[in-house]
């Protein structure tokens, strides 16, 4: 509708609209999750492109690491070391632990073995702290990127404005749910000189050395936050079953583990932006089980009991929702977490996850693009091909560039036209007529 004169005309676009489901995981749709993989990829090499050889928004010459923020042990686990003739044994233990089971594991697991990273013991496995660490983890990563700031500006000699002035810290962040049920945290992190009116500038010679890796190395020892701890209640009894959850009125101080890797990226050495792109791109595919069964969430202890889970797994999802089921503790943990309250507390409504609620990828608002841009050029080239194909009219915007035209001979989303859409749900399921990389899901 032409809003200057209420003219009413009739769209020439398609009868049938299909709309892709953008599910992320391979195992639930495998066309949406690759159409999710490339754009993620897209998002991390476009900030490192810009590191290395500066943009309108980054300076040319910015150091860049690369970190792995791992868990702690909750117990020992079934682990692989080594790849083929030279992988070393499981866990070399000797004795047994208070319930009887062999400490160690004497076997050279393959990379297909279904036991890798499930606890050695399960009763000395514990879950509700596991599971709790996961519900936390954002919170932490968020602790750990205020206090780094703190203190690169402490070890710099600057105050907060005064750091802020001269750098920028800017990240993209990537989760990766490990066999064992917890989550590791893979951040590529950047510095981004700015010179006195806020533009991208080179980065300050006392910035372009090791002094922010070794400030990160600190606040990771360090960095804690506190917690409802559920540890003083033994989620497994004799029998292997999870009795009711009481409530802790106990605080649990949530760190990173002990494995940290942090490494300076060289793109113009061996290391390049693809790489690390599509290194990171790869864990935003996975389930947190490898045969999808949790690809979406779990309704009841019921529904749980019918999927054909291992016992790992499975006890981490009960101790999600025997913590949940007790209202003071599930409270409190949503509240140290910095979840608004809802009708469904977050361990509940993220059991199939583990209790982790957070996203999968997540990055600062000044490292690159948006998943929003990247999907807004493709929609747009779409429409413009589709326009090409099947005759509709196109023409130029004020850039130069190709755009499609309304039934006004007006670029698409003017100001002066209103379109009035009015649809119905057709179904769900993939279109058989289209191709596979057209195919909605």
């Amino acid at each position: 509708m032409d809003l200057a004169t209420g003219e009413i005309r009739r769209a020439s676009g398609p009868p049938v609209v299909h709309v892709r489901c953008n599910n992320r995981r391979a195992s639930a749709c495998p066309t949406c999750s690759a159409l999710y993989k490339r754009d993620a990829r897209r998002i991390v090499i476009t900030g490192l492109v810009g590191a290395a050889k500066g943009n309108q928004n980054v300076g040319a010459g910015c150091p860049v690491w690369f970190v792995t923020l791992t868990a702690p042990s909750f117990g020992p686990v079934h682990s692989r070391c080594g790849r083929g003739a030279e992988a070393k044994v499981c866990r070399p233990r000797r004795g047994t632990c208070e319930h009887g089971r062999a400490l160690g594991c004497t076997e050279r697991h393959g990379p297909d073995d279904r036991r890798l990273g499930e606890p050695i013991c399960p009763r000395c496995f514990n879950y509700g702290r596991a599971v709790v660490w996961n519900s936390m983890c954002a919170a932490l990563w968020k602790a750990t990127r205020d206090r780094l700031e703190s203190a690169v500006a402490s070890a710099a000699g600057l105050t907060m404005t005064g750091l802020r002035r001269e750098i920028r810290v800017s990240f993209v962040k990537v989760a990766e749910m490990q066999k064992r049920g917890l989550v590791h945290l893979h951040v590529v992190i950047r510095v981004d000189g700015r010179d006195s009116s806020g533009e991208p500038a080179a980065v300050p010679s006392w910035a372009a050395g090791d002094l922010i890796a070794d400030c990160l190395r600190g606040v990771v020892a360090t960095v804690a936050v506190d917690a409802p701890d559920p540890a003083g209640v033994a989620l497994l009894d004799a029998s292997g079953a999870l009795p009711a959850q009481p409530s802790s009125d106990g605080r649990w101080e949530v760190r990173w583990g002990a494995q940290v890797d942090i490494r300076r990226i060289d793109l113009d050495g061996e290391t390049n932006a693809a790489q690390v792109a599509n290194y990171l791109a790869k864990y935003l595919t996975k389930s947190v089980t490898g045969n999808g069964l949790l690809d979406s969430p779990v309704r009841s202890l019921g529904h749980l009991a019918r999927l054909p889970l291992r016992d790992h797994p499975r006890r981490l999802v009960e101790a999600c929702w025997r913590l949940g089921s007790d209202r003071a503790f599930a409270e409190a943990l949503d509240a140290a977490a910095g979840r608004a309250p809802g009708r469904t507390v977050g361990l509940i409504r993220w059991s199939h996850a583990f209790g982790f609620g957070s996203h999968w990828m997540t990055k600062s608002r000044r490292y690159s693009t948006t998943f929003g841009a990247v999907r807004a050029v493709r929609r747009r080239w779409a429409r413009l091909l589709g326009a090409a194909l099947g005759g509709r009219p196109f023409g130029t915007d004020e850039a130069g560039g190709l755009v499609t035209l309304d039934e006004f001979g007006r670029p698409d989303g003017d100001a002066r036209t209103l379109v009035v859409g009015e649809w119905r749900y057709a179904g769900r399921g993939r279109d058989p007529s289209a191709t596979t990389d057209q195919a909605g899901a």
